[in-house]
């Protein structure tokens, strides 16, 4: 087969992992130093990770060298976006991915760019179903990923589809965004076109295109400056019908997939070639819930408040930079919290500061509104699309009702914790892994002691203390229950399991923009074992039995239970060696804030008699309370009513909308929680 290998220089940027942000950029201001002194010498190509965020970072301290950046990004001779950074798609949430999208694209546009990025996504930990959709809807055509692609997958070029039937070309790097960087050890011209034939040889059982794409950067990498010399002689070596240039990932995608190509439907989780590192999920869980406060203080609360008030003066400056902080937040390394404890303190800064400002948007706005509606009380806005406690979907009310919560007895018997109709055990088990993957480390123990304190369960065992509340509140179809956990314990992890009235044969998962239905567990290969453990964003089913959180959370569904993972303690971001992951995935270093001594406060909801169709409305009344202010005004404004500001439009973007947003100087709506495609029920 006559074949061209395309080399494509690059590196991929982690602005925070194994050291702070501060550490890496003392790498990356000499590293695009050269990288545009290469340039301006003729140097053919580089990619700089499909993000701009690593751009502003070097621009801020070396301002006089935009101009060249944009020369050469006009020119095509350096490429990036269309992110703002590279994101995990689990763990965000999918308001954050597209502003991520529109950010990355805008910003690649204002720095020279010309044609559309392509999207690329090189080192997420997994890809959520709906992205073909979301790069689609930018324009992107196609797409370029590693991680999460299953082992149907047997060519480098598939067809991505999302439940819509939206769909992107994908290329899958089956030997990931690695693979040609230790061509720069080869000096010799022999030695790189031994090197490039073993590539193309590797490549070759994958080619669905003459062109093979041979990534040459890695994590942090500098480029490699006597490349292009070293491969004009070493092209001259390699065999007849092999040819060998430098590129770029548009140059080798210009060249057509050759046949009908693979299709692959929704969310690629598979650890067929690649490490999943599912752990990430529940490592340092009180920064997943950080993070959901802040996420829905923003998207549910300061925009469409800011948004829909009228008269309002629109805080564009404040959202602008609410928005950049929680989306740099949502980087892979930081969102994940694989990172040292230096950088988990960092992202609990910014959350903290993304917070607290869209709490200020907030206050202001309803302020703004009380002080229109007409009489005096308490009036109440309502996030949701629709109506609760008799305050219209989007609007307010005065003097709305105000639901009572009653306390739910609990009590336990050998381990069993009966609430309601429902029976739940605490399950403990050591945790032999890491911040990126759980290791079993011994036998699973059942937390069997109990005492009552006033309306607490309070379960205890050696290091650990489990405090429970259940509570009911009028008009709410869901039991809430509050847990306080008390942990002196390292390296292990604490389940809450839900015994299944209805046997489940899967599950079905809130996801970005979509429900997602599930098997009991993701492919695994002899690079990591098979996880039973998924990411939920707020809201899982099992049979009819339903668990709902305020943020993103860990579960594992079987036939008879639905466990939920309370707390995950670990110590290091990466072992060289686990039971479930032979390999490294990081440095062994150590991370000891990450094993979760203290006290953690949780709140779960446990929805009975549960369909699909139920998760969203009920995961609104449980994460997103009525806002309310004392209205002391006699404004224009009824006592009860929503309102658009003129020229406003409905997009609805299918399940999990959009929310209202001012957009081209128009505030934009999306509520359209009905959609659900591609859902089924399991029973």
């Amino acid at each position: 087969m006559t074949a061209r290998l395309t080399l494509v220089p690059h590196t991929h940027w982690d602005r925070e992992w194994y050291l702070p942000f501060e550490g890496f950029r003392e790498h990356l201001i000499p590293t695009l130093d050269e990288v545009l002194d290469l340039l301006d010498r003729g140097y053919p190509h580089f990619h700089l990770d499909g993000q701009t965020a690593l751009i502003d970072d070097y621009l801020e301290l070396r301002p006089e060298r935009e101009p060249q950046l944009r020369r050469h990004a006009a020119s095509g001779r350096v490429s990036f976006g269309p992110w703002l950074t590279l994101v995990d798609e689990f763990l965000v949430s999918g308001e954050t991915i597209l502003r991520d999208l529109e950010l990355g694209l805008s910003r690649a546009r204002e720095l020279g760019i010309r044609e559309t990025p392509i999207g690329y996504l090189p080192d997420q930990f997994g890809h959520i179903g709906q992205m073909p959709q979301l790069l689609r809807s930018a324009g992107i055509e196609t797409a370029v990923v590693w991680r999460g692609v299953p082992a149907s997958i047997e060519q480098s070029v598939f067809r991505w589809e999302a439940p819509d039937g939206s769909a992107v070309e994908t290329e899958y790097l089956p030997f990931g965004y690695s693979l040609g960087m230790f061509l720069r050890d080869d000096e010799k011209p022999r030695a790189l076109a031994d090197s490039l034939a073993a590539i193309s040889a590797g490549l070759e059982p994958f080619a669905a295109r003459q062109s093979l794409l041979v990534p040459t950067g890695s994590d942090h990498a500098p480029p490699d400056p006597t490349l292009p010399e070293r491969l004009e002689e070493a092209a001259r070596r390699l065999r007849p019908g092999l040819d060998a240039r430098i590129g770029s990932l548009a140059e080798h995608l210009a060249y057509p997939a050759e046949g009908e190509l693979p299709v692959c439907r929704g969310e690629l989780r598979s650890a067929a070639r690649a490490h999943l590192l599912p752990g990430v999920v529940s490592a340092r869980i009180t920064q997943k819930q950080e993070r959901a406060e802040a996420e829905a203080l923003l998207e549910r609360y300061a925009e469409p408040l800011a948004a829909l008030v009228p008269g309002f003066a629109w805080p564009e400056r404040e959202l602008e930079d609410v928005w950049r902080l929680m989306i740099l937040n949502g980087a892979h390394d930081s969102v994940c919290g694989c990172s040292v404890d230096e950088v988990a303190h960092a992202v609990d800064a910014r959350t903290a500061q993304a917070r607290d400002t869209a709490e200020e948007i907030v206050e202001s706005a309803l302020e703004a509104l009380a002080a229109q509606v007409g009489g005096e009380g308490v009036v109440s806005f309502n996030p949701s699309p629709f109506e609760r406690d008799g305050v219209p979907g989007l609007g307010w009310r005065l003097d709305a009702a105000r639901p009572e919560q009653q306390p739910v007895s609990l009590t336990a018997r050998e381990g069993r914790i009966l609430a309601g109709n429902l029976e739940l055990a605490l399950e403990d088990e050591p945790d032999e892994g890491d911040l990126y993957n759980f290791a079993p480390g011994g036998q699973a123990r059942t937390i069997d002691h109990f005492a009552q304190d006033g309306d607490e369960l309070v379960g205890t065992s050696e290091g650990l203390e489990v405090r429970l509340r259940a509570t009911r509140t009028d008009g709410e179809p869901f039991l809430r229950l509050d847990i306080t956990i008390r942990n002196d314990l390292p390296d292990h992890r604490l389940r809450l399991r839900v015994r299944l009235p209805r046997p489940a044969s899967g599950s079905v998962a809130v996801s970005p923009f979509e429900l997602v239905v599930r098997p009991w567990t993701s492919e695994g290969s002899e690079l990591e074992t098979a996880s039973p453990t998924w990411p939920a964003r707020g809201a899982v089913l099992a049979g009819d039995t339903a668990v709902l959180a305020r943020g993103v959370f860990e579960y594992e569904a079987s036939e008879s239970d639905l466990a939920v993972t309370l707390l995950r303690c670990v110590g290091t971001i990466s072992r060289a060696k686990l039971s479930t992951r032979p390999g490294p995935a990081g440095p062994d270093t150590a991370t000891p804030e990450a094993q979760m001594l203290g006290e953690t406060r949780l709140t779960l909801a446990l929805l009975s008699d549960a369909q699909p169709s139920d998760l969203l409305p009920a995961w609104e009344r449980f994460a997103l309370p009525l806002r309310s202010v004392r209205a002391r005004g006699r404004g224009p404004l009824p006592a009860t009513g929503r309102r658009r500001r003129r020229g406003a439009r409905l997009e609805p973007n299918g399940f999990g909308s959009r929310w209202p947003r001012r957009h081209d100087r128009l505030a934009r709506t999306g509520a359209d929680r009905d959609a659900a495609p591609g859902v089924r029920v399991l029973t």
